[in-house]
Parts: C-alpha cells; structure tokens; sequence
C-alpha cells in the first residue's frame, strides 16, 4: 500500500523529471507533424468505469489517474495519446497508447522500461502489433507474445487493452 502511495505522489513528478514528457511529445511530432497543438492533463478515472474495466481486463489501474495529450490541428482534434504505466516483474513500465478519434490504436510506445530482463516489448516492430486495435479486439490473439518477456508482454497487452476501453470516457470529458 505504502509503495502505490509513493507511486501516486511521485509518478506526476517523475513524467517531467526523467524527460518522460519531453520523450513523449517528441513521439507525437514524429507521427503528426512539427505544427501540431499538444495540450498534457491529467484524467482522474471515475471509480465506477475504473472497476469495469479493471475487471474486464484482468488488471489493476496503475494509479488513480492517467495522462493524455490532446493532438490537434487548426483547432481540431485529431488524436488522444493516453499514457498508463503497468507492472512488469517488479517495476512500472511506462507506456503511450494513441488512438484516432474513432478509438482505435493508432500506435503504442514503450516511454521507460525498468526491469532488467524483458526489455524486447521496447522494439517498435512488436508495438506496430497494437495499431488497429480497438474495444471489439482480441489483444492477446492480435498481438505476438516474445520468449523471455512474457510478464512484461502480457502487462502491457493487458495495459493497452485498459486504455482502449477507457478510450470513450476521455473522449467524451474531452469534447465538452
């Protein structure tokens, strides 16, 4: 209890501190363009569709909040980057999910890995599996598994699913 505590208190901290940010918005440049409007908030996930999904996933939020980045274009919105952290074997993996407005994976990154072995969910090959995926998905049978990473495959599979059915809860806070 105590280290989700920490977690909560220090991750906010952590995100510009260790460049995770910077890192982050670099990643949304190189998919959308130099001239595209980011805006980074902070979504408090309402405890009722925090527990359907935690259930529907088989996996914990990481902390009662998540980060998102609104993408956008001559003041229209063309994407939500959503970042989550999970565990792997014994530390937080942090990841960016982005999703086209229609909820489906547009794609997904590994922002810090911690662990010391399983860091091949890192490779952008494997995270290309993601695009496309969307709350209909089948995460497990579209996404390969790697030898030697299985903790860490299955965390954040189950990590982008959390996020793809959160998916319809952002956008819609975001459209008001």
């Amino acid at each position: 209890m105590q280290k989700i505590i920490l977690y909560i208190i220090f991750i906010p901290l952590l995100i510009s501190a260790n460049g995770i940010q910077e890192k982050t918005e670099s990643i949304i440049k190189s998919e959308f363009g130099e001239n595209v409007e980011i805006a980074f908030s902070k979504f408090q996930i309402p405890p009722m569709v925090k527990n359907e999904i935690e259930f529907a996933s088989k996996q914990r939020f990481f902390s009662e909040s998540i980060f998102v980045w609104t993408v956008t274009t001559n003041d229209s919105l063309v994407a939500l980057g959503l970042m989550d952290n999970v565990y792997g074997k014994a530390q937080p993996i942090t990841f960016l999910t982005i999703f086209t407005l229609d909820g489906k994976v547009h794609s997904n990154h590994i922002i810090k890995y911690r662990e010391e072995h399983g860091g091949q969910v890192v490779n952008r090959d494997w995270n290309k599996q993601f695009a496309g995926i969307d709350k209909n998905s089948d995460v497990n049978n579209k996404v390969d598994g790697i030898s030697g990473a299985t903790i860490s495959v299955n965390s954040v599979k189950k990590g982008v699913k959390k996020l793809v059915l959160l998916f319809d809860s952002i956008i819609l806070e975001t459209n008001k």
